[in-house]
């Protein structure tokens, strides 16, 4: 199925809100003293979020969830970087 020009808008947008949410925990870690800065791990932290944005999205519009909540969600899953995998990976395992 190709992508209608909408949906591809719809989904990077919420790749750059899972983004924005992965800067957010990494700065939030320097900022506490948790990490130092390296680009490497920033980006390492941006590409996760993105990723999980994009999962996100597709968790959401299966489950007919709302554009709206699906943003807030994508954000909140880039915000929790690795812990939003391993909630995915445990509920797959379990099964949807």
């Amino acid at each position: 199925m190709k992508p209608l020009p909408d949906d591809l808008l719809q989904l990077l947008t919420l790749v750059a809100v899972g983004v924005i949410g992965g800067a957010v925990k990494y700065l939030r870690g320097i900022e506490q003293g948790v990490k130092k800065f390296t680009a490497s791990h920033l980006f390492i932290a941006v590409f996760t979020g993105g990723f999980l944005g994009m999962l996100t999205m597709f968790l959401c519009r299966s489950a007919g969830v709302d554009g709206n909540l699906t943003g807030f969600m994508a954000g909140v899953a880039g915000l929790m970087g690795d812990e939003a995998i391993k909630l995915f990976i445990n509920r797959f395992k379990r099964g949807l």
